[in-house]
């Protein structure tokens, strides 16, 4: 497919100027451009009334708030209600955001088609998702197919979440259980605990409680 109508989401000039000159090189459309989310719907709204929907929203995450629109300033919600406008619109994310759930977020609850982040040589990484989603094939990250991969090695319960949310504030192992029992969560022994606990650090590949911190923090499990 080729598009023909773009409209770019991104409140910073500069990443303005680096979609500009990549879709030139790839001989795609002249984007219009929004700095805010509402008027970026507003574009989308009146583009399907007047029977040229746009093709392709390419779209920040996170917009400052400056007090010069009525709006939140959050790129999910953009996409949100594009995509209840126009079902079929294509989208692409280019945002600094890292963390693999909200990655994996924007794929399996937003259906989007494509996520790059913004970071030294992005330009390049660009290309190659547009040049994806011109051929109707979605793209995914390289750095997030191998960190989804390591995350799916272990599927977090909530009692996982709890258990290690808990050791990040500081909870002693053995004072755990007593919290689990007092919140009514089972299960509650300090074997049955313990032993759950070893089974995520065997399965994500670690020896110490720190290690399982940090790589839950990082992946926003916690």
């Amino acid at each position: 497919m080729k598009f023909e109508n773009i409209l770019v989401a991104e409140d910073h000039e500069v990443a303005n100027l680096s979609l500009r000159i990549t879709l030139e090189d790839l001989q795609l459309a002249r984007p219009q451009h929004a700095y805010y989310c509402e008027i970026a719907l507003s574009m989308i709204r009146k583009a399907g009334q007047d029977q040229r929907p746009y093709d392709l929203l390419v779209t920040d995450l996170y917009f400052e708030a400056d007090g010069s629109a009525k709006q939140e300033p959050d790129g999910m919600e953009l996409i949100k209600a594009a995509k209840y406008l126009q079902p079929g619109l294509k989208v692409l994310v280019f945002s600094a955001e890292s963390r693999p759930v909200i990655i994996r977020r924007l794929y399996d609850e937003f259906n989007i088609d494509g996520y790059v982040r913004k970071a030294r040589g992005d330009a390049q990484e660009l290309k190659s998702a547009l040049e994806n989603l011109t051929k109707n094939r979605k793209y995914y990250p390289r750095e997030f197919r191998s960190l989804a991969t390591q995350e799916n090695q272990h599927d977090f319960t909530e009692y996982d979440k709890t258990i290690v949310r808990l050791l990040a504030q500081g909870y002693a192992q053995k004072d755990i259980p007593a919290w689990l029992e007092s919140n009514d969560m089972r299960p509650f022994s300090l074997s049955s605990m313990e032993k759950r606990l070893n089974l995520i650090k065997g399965a994500m590949g670690f020896t110490k409680n720190e290690q399982l911190v940090i790589f839950c923090k990082e992946m926003g499990l916690i």
